[in-house]
């Protein structure tokens, strides 16, 4: 008996030498053989996911292998699949392993066509530079893409900030009937896209978890955002920041409150009523636009029942509705609403697939601080060149494995 305790495989290993008898010899042969064939990754191998050994046959197919001195080789592949989690996956030959089809120029070529078109991936496969690109390899990019995203994010946690954010979030319809919540955060001032991140759900939970990841990449001061959970636990995470509600969403409200149709016409006192609410947004001063609500609140009473509750939320919310006119801050987030506006039909694309949505909406939102031109002083500048850092491309920041 021979004990290797440097083996990395097993410390206990038997030789031949140690057997003098032929049958011995040939019985241990035997067992040796047989140990070999049960213990192969294919007979007794693990989900990479879940650790089950519940794995059962799902086909196989040929490839070529590449040898750097001697001809391509064709290998049968194997595949098998976790009948725990449903994971599949592949079993190759000893001395065989994965390899690229396409460089990374092409891989991130794949992303930037993803994101920047709204085509589907099978037609979106078929244009551009790389010929004979499967979908499915375009979807993997586009997943360990968005994988890395978070870590570019902080990457430019450091860059700087006017301390003005601008928060907005959006529905996506992931398919099946299936929504989930994304949530932006924006520069108030240069528009770059600082935090992008999707939730199942969008309560006061997810929306102070959304808050604490943004404390870790800049400090705010001010919050420009509509009526939302972001309004009632801002406070929590940053207790002096300074709140301002979206002006146009106010103002959208109010012509929603007044709303006529075809048959029904609104009155010449609505109409009039609502002329004066919402001249309250125009005024210079906060002290002058305060003066204008005061005199609708004295005269409420007399007032249609539709104005009253107009007024009624107004003053519910007037600590933080002329913010805008005592600092210089923007008075709505529309620079998000823009955005997804822009990226709208991509957006749409999410429907194609009912996982991997916050993944997909990472990286176009990532993808419009290299590739979203503005107008004014930086026009045919993207974001980041207007903010001092010389990149042109999101892969400045992410490495494709």
């Amino acid at each position: 008996m021979f004990w290797d305790l440097l083996c990395g495989k097993n410390n206990l290993q038997l030789q031949l030498s140690d057997f003098e008898d032929e049958n011995s010899i040939k019985s241990l042969e035997t067992t040796i053989r047989n140990f070999k064939y049960k213990n192969k990754s294919s007979k007794s191998g693990f989900c990479k996911r879940c650790g089950s050994y519940k794995l059962i046959g799902w086909g196989g197919y040929r490839r070529n292998i590449r040898h750097m001195y001697a001809k391509d080789e064709r290998v049968r592949a194997i595949r098998f699949r976790c009948k725990t989690c449903g994971k599949t996956f592949t079993v190759l030959p000893i001395g065989v392993t994965f390899y690229k089809r396409f460089g990374d120029k092409d891989y991130q070529e794949m992303v930037e066509q993803r994101c920047s078109r709204g085509s589907g991936y099978r037609r979106l496969s078929r244009r551009g530079k790389i010929k004979y690109c499967s979908h499915v390899t375009m979807w993997r990019q586009m997943q360990k893409t968005g994988q890395q995203t978070l870590n570019a994010f902080f990457d430019l946690g450091d860059l700087t900030f006017s301390g003005i954010i601008i928060i907005d979030e959006r529905w996506l319809s992931v398919g099946n009937g299936i929504f989930h919540f994304g949530c932006i955060a924006l520069d108030g001032i240069t528009g770059r896209m600082i935090l992008a991140e999707v939730y199942p759900a969008f309560t006061k939970k997810e929306a102070e978890e959304f808050l604490r990841l943004l404390s870790k990449l800049v400090d705010v001061e001010f919050l420009v955002a509509d009526d939302s959970v972001i309004q009632a636990v801002i406070n929590k995470v940053f207790p002096d920041a300074i709140r301002q509600y979206c002006i146009f969403h106010i103002k959208k409200n109010i012509k929603k409150a007044f709303r006529e149709t075809k048959l029904m016409k609104l009155s010449g006192e609505a109409v009039k009523v609502r002329k004066e609410i919402l001249d309250i947004f125009n005024a210079e001063t906060s002290d002058e636009a305060i003066r204008r609500l005061a005199i609708l609140v004295e005269k409420r009473h007399t007032l249609p029942p539709m104005a009253q509750d107009v007024v009624n939320r107004l003053v519910g919310k007037i600590e933080c509705l002329f913010r805008y006119l005592d600092y210089d801050i923007p008075k709505t987030s529309n620079q998000a609403e823009h955005i997804f506006s822009l990226f709208q039909p991509i957006i749409d694309a999410a429907k194609s697939f009912s996982t991997g949505a916050g993944n997909f909406f990472k990286t176009i939102m990532f993808y419009k601080n290299f590739h979203f031109y503005s107008s004014g002083s930086n026009k045919d500048k993207n974001t980041m060149h207007s903010i001092g850092v010389n990149s042109d491309s999101m892969f400045d920041f992410i490495q494709l494995p």
